[in-house]
């Protein structure tokens, strides 16, 4: 037997494909769409319940979001004391969230407690209680959450920011105020709940390792129990703000929190894949641009970083950091600064080769394992895209040149089209 070299490195080689898992398709007897991704060799099962009830779809700010934190406190056949000690007692996990778009109530269990716990699930989204005085409990803990984290200027900053880039009256723009909190009802959140988790607006994730009695489990659970209407799809358009710079006064701040970003084409554009590899260059990894310059060389913040936010009807990209006052107006110079520069001088060979290989490997850990395999697949589900979407990634990533790079920043990144929010204490 051949002895290891421990002197040599071992060879590194380039990621040229990422073999896919495909799922199945089903459908539920009551017309359910069901993607099933069968993998892994533990006996774990996660399941995503996917429904059109996001806060696109809310009359009063709040009542989506609360509508889905309430489904555990209690439903017809089982107390919120009795959901817990079951999915504790037997390993498994419940997450509840909503978001713009979408509220979703995932599950993960082993593969031998499917039944007993996706009959309890079952049950909270059909038939939740939503009992007054948990109601009311909760409602009084976010509101007291809500005035802590309306201190801080992050919270401010970002706030500002969504109103300024969708406007004030958009369900992307976050518009909450104390008075929300006080003025919601049991009563609003039932009727959001009738209205929002009906069978004909869900969608099923599944991924793990079951055989295909889930699928009679599916059906017995969720097939026979069939929803018409429901909100229809509201229609919003964006209307950013005229003026472009703003910034939110807090006097007793000793950090300015920064939000610089705009509007950007969503997943299914032809331009997306390459503003992703160009905002990635900009400032989304830890050597990138913006870190590079604002945290390495200048000091001016412990982190800024770069991102694209997809939605459904639309995405944008953000630039964030938090800086101390009196360095604010030099790190948002220099901020600019990096965005000039992309537009005006390519992005060196290797520094793109630097950032292409980091993207691989990124996309690699995207689909290792169940569960991040399950968050891919849901990415797919709910921007209505399909594995196309990840392979013309993978050929954009392989094939980008310095050239295309500049022309999209040309064409995106001029400067005159950002906006720029800045929250603290006026230096």
């Amino acid at each position: 037997m051949s002895q290891l070299n421990r002197k040599s490195a071992p060879t590194i080689n380039p990621i040229s494909t990422i073999p896919f898992i495909l799922p199945e398709k089903w459908i539920l007897s009551n017309g359910i769409p069901v993607w099933a991704l069968k993998a892994g060799s533990q006996e774990l099962v996660k399941i995503d319940f996917i429904f059109e009830a996001g806060s696109w779809y809310q009359s009063r700010n709040l009542v989506a979001g609360l509508s889905n934190a309430f489904l555990n406190q209690g439903s017809t056949k089982y107390t919120a004391q009795e959901i817990a000690e079951v999915f504790d007692s037997r390993g498994a996990y419940l997450q509840l969230s909503a978001d713009q778009q979408f509220g979703n109530v995932s599950i993960l269990t082993l593969t031998k407690y499917l039944a007993e716990i996706l009959d309890i699930t079952a049950d909270i989204i059909k038939h939740p209680t939503f009992p007054e005085k948990e109601v009311a409990t909760h409602i009084a803990k976010r509101k007291q959450q809500f005035i802590v984290e309306n201190n801080k200027v992050k919270t401010l900053a970002v706030k500002k920011f969504t109103q300024v880039l969708f406007g004030e009256k958009h369900p992307y723009a976050n518009t909450n105020t104390i008075n929300d909190f006080e003025q919601l009802t049991r009563e609003d959140i039932r009727l959001f709940h009738a209205e929002n988790y009906r069978f004909n607006r869900c969608k099923i994730v599944i991924a793990g390792n079951f055989d295909n009695s889930l699928k009679d489990l599916l059906n017995t659970n969720f097939g026979d129990h069939f929803n018409e209407g429901g909100n229809t799809l509201p229609a919003y358009e964006p209307q950013p703000t005229v003026q472009k710079r703003h910034f939110v006064e807090k006097d007793d701040a000793v950090q300015s929190a920064v939000r610089i970003g705009k509007q950007l084409v969503n997943r299914d554009h032809p331009d997306f894949h390459g503003l992703s590899i160009l905002t990635t260059i900009l400032g989304g990894y830890f050597g990138s641009r913006l870190m590079t310059n604002i945290r390495e060389e200048k000091g001016y913040t412990y982190g800024i970083g770069a991102t694209i936010v997809t939605f459904q009807h639309a995405s944008y990209i953000t630039i964030s950091t938090e800086v101390g006052t009196d360095v604010c107006n030099l790190a948002v110079a220099e901020i600019y600064s990096e965005i000039e520069k992309l537009i005006h001088e390519p992005v060196q060979a290797e520094e793109l080769d630097i950032v292409k290989n980091y993207l691989m490997g990124d996309m690699l850990r995207n689909f290792d394992g169940v569960f991040a395999l399950s968050g891919s697949l849901r990415t797919l589900v709910e921007s209505a895209l399909d594995y196309t979407h990840y392979e013309s990634y993978i050929t954009e990533l392989k094939s980008i040149t310095p050239e295309r790079l500049q022309q999209l920043a040309q064409s995106y990144f001029q400067p005159e089209s950002w906006y720029e929010v800045v929250a603290g204490k006026k230096a």
